[in-house]
Formats: structure tokens, C-alpha cells, sequence
């Protein structure tokens, strides 16, 4: 199905809400915080305590990718613009160990729109890309 100017204005006001104040602020901090290539979940929660500023960030990224897997689970959105806009692995392969835990402790439905889009961007970057461009995940399956 061809995307329709109604699925790029849904992709645009995505996009408006992925780079206003907030989530630039949260994507600063994930990029400072996050780029690590192990989280270690423990340490994590030590340093960014529910109610602190980098917890706060943390929710926000999530929450909107959230969202975003919420309108895809429903057809909402455009799967060819969505996929092409963002890279959603780059962002919940780097949070998927704090989710873990997080689920780990008793809060099982904690992002679990936010993973289902990433399995579904894994899907889509197989059929549309290749085999050899889906990146290795320790998530669901893949």
C-alpha cells in the first residue's frame, strides 16, 4: 500500500513531537547517558532513581516510541514512512536491559508497544533491506 498524504501528516506531527523541547532534551541525555553498549540495570537505577531527571528523560523517549508502537500495532501510521524516518532499534536495543529489569520487577507491560514496534522494524528492515542489515538483538526472538 502506498502511503497517503494523510500518513505523512501523521509521520510530520510524529516528527514535531520527537524534536520538541522535551525530546531533545531526553535524546541528549540518552546520547550522553546510553551510548554505552551494556547497560547495566543496577547501576542504572542507582544513578537515575524513579523521580530524577534522567529517569524522567528515560520515560519520555520511551513514551513516545510507546505511542508510536501503539497508532502502528492499530494501522495508523504508515510502516513504510515510520521505518524510514526512525531507527526504533537504536533506540530499545540501548534501553531494552532497564526494561528488562523494570519488567523484571513486577511491571510486565512496561513498553511493550515500544518492543513490539522494534520486532516490527526488524521485520521490515529484512523484507525491505536484507537479511544482512537487520541488526543482531537480544529481544524477542531475533
Amino acid at each position: 500500500m502506498v502511503p497517503t498524504y494523510q500518513d505523512a501528516e501523521m509521520i510530520l506531527k510524529l516528527y514535531d513531537q520527537f524534536e520538541s523541547e522535551r525530546l531533545r532534551a531526553a535524546k541528549v541525555w540518552f546520547g550522553r547517558e546510553l551510548s554505552s553498549e551494556s547497560i547495566n540495570p543496577e547501576a542504572f537505577w542507582t544513578r537515575f532513581p524513579k523521580g530524577s531527571e534522567g529517569y524522567t528523560h528515560f520515560v519520555a523517549l520511551y513514551g513516545f516510541f510507546e505511542m508510536v508502537g501503539v497508532l502502528h500495532k492499530n494501522g495508523l501510521i504508515h510502516p513504510d514512512l515510520l521505518f524510514d524516518m526512525w531507527f526504533i532499534n537504536g533506540f530499545y536495543q540501548k534501553m531494552y536491559p532497564i526494561i528488562a529489569d523494570w519488567r523484571a520487577q513486577g511491571d510486565i507491560h512496561i513498553a511493550e508497544n515500544f518492543e513490539r514496534l522494534a520486532v516490527a522494524e526488524l521485520d521490515w528492515i529484512r523484507k525491505h533491506k536484507g537479511a544482512e542489515f537487520v541488526p543482531q538483538v537480544s529481544y524477542a526472538g531475533h
